[in-house]
């Protein structure tokens, strides 16, 4: 099913209306709601159809969530304010979900419907956007994991997936492999979901360069290079410079509807061309010689003999026998 027939749909009051006031996450830089908890379930926001400012001055949203197509409405009782308002979720579009998961690409394949989260991977989702993009839910869970989606949060997912293919690195032999990134950019919390390589369990390894490159590594205890597939980023699609006015006037609560729907438009712009490059005009790969960052053993811990607060051990400084964090070491000298 098309936006537009979801639209018709709306315009012929095939809804059902609810008019109950829910709780929502929002988020305030991309100006989109996330998701609202309705008679005890979540709703994941899977793509934003609609922002609209209602005659009294509310702020409504279409949006298609994992549990059908809904009306959010924001209310605010004083609108030079936002600490006394609430959340309305206005109707339900009579819309069957698996109807509106038919028209997926062809890249993400049959979606079974209807959605389940056991199969997030071979579901279809939507990005916003003005032509209404269908992708692979998984990136979709990806979005609402990080908190919105963005162009650098795509070229980690498109990074993700060569290394997937070509290594056959998933979630579950994560634990035979590291993961080493030259930025600190959203795109790495796409990496972490995709590989299962993690900063918790020290398989993922970052650093600040500015660069999107990647190294992908199967890691041999015996061996200290490590043969690696080494990922690298040559298109600048990611660039959004021209519009950071606008990103700045939307995180101050400042951005007129119009440069929102402008701002959109262009991350919507943005993440469809990085996904739908040929992997040749977007990345450059070629296998390299690594070493594995050392690891850090986080199961032995002390307390800091000066403010008390525990330390994992390799971190203790001793100072005239007296065990301390490197804050309080920095403090006594």
């Amino acid at each position: 099913m098309e936006i537009k027939e979801i639209m018709l749909k709306i315009e012929q009051e095939d809804i059902t209306v609810l008019q109950e006031e829910v709780k929502a996450q929002f988020d305030n830089r991309q100006q989109t709601p996330l998701g609202f908890v309705w008679r005890k379930k979540h709703y994941e926001v899977l793509q934003l159809l609609q922002t609209k400012k209602e005659p009294a001055g509310q702020i409504s949203y279409l949006v298609l969530t994992d549990g059908g197509v809904f009306k959010l409405v924001l209310v605010r009782e004083n609108e030079e304010t936002v600490c006394r308002s609430k959340w309305v979720l206005q109707y339900r579009v009579n819309v069957e979900l698996k109807e509106v998961f038919q028209n997926i690409s062809r890249e993400a394949g049959p979606a079974p419907a209807p959605p389940d989260p056991v199969f997030v991977e071979k579901l279809a989702g939507i990005i916003p956007g003005p032509e209404n993009m269908f992708v692979p839910l998984e990136l979709a869970a990806i979005a609402n994991y990080h908190g919105h989606l963005c162009p650098e949060l795509a070229v980690g997912y498109r990074a993700g997936l060569i290394a997937r293919a070509s290594l056959n690195l998933h979630r579950r032999n994560a634990h035979e492999f590291f993961v080493v990134a030259e930025n600190l950019s959203s795109a790495i919390d796409a990496l972490q979901y995709l590989t299962g390589c993690t900063f918790g369990n020290q398989s993922f390894y970052a650093y600040e360069t500015g660069k999107h490159v990647y190294y992908f590594a199967r890691y041999n205890q015996e061996q200290v290079l490590h043969e690696a597939l080494r990922i690298s980023l040559i298109n600048p699609l990611i660039d959004l410079s021209p519009y950071q006015p606008i990103a700045a006037r939307l995180c101050a609560g400042k951005a007129a509807p119009e440069e929102v729907s402008r701002y959109h438009r262009a991350i919507s712009q943005a993440v469809k061309d990085i996904l739908n490059l040929p992997e040749e005009s977007l990345f450059t790969q070629k296998v390299v010689s690594i070493r594995r960052p050392q690891p850090f053993s986080r199961h032995a811990y002390s307390r800091c003999a000066r403010c008390g607060e525990v330390v994992a051990a390799f971190s203790i400084v001793a100072i005239n026998d007296r065990p301390l964090c490197p804050v309080c070491a920095g403090r006594e000298k």
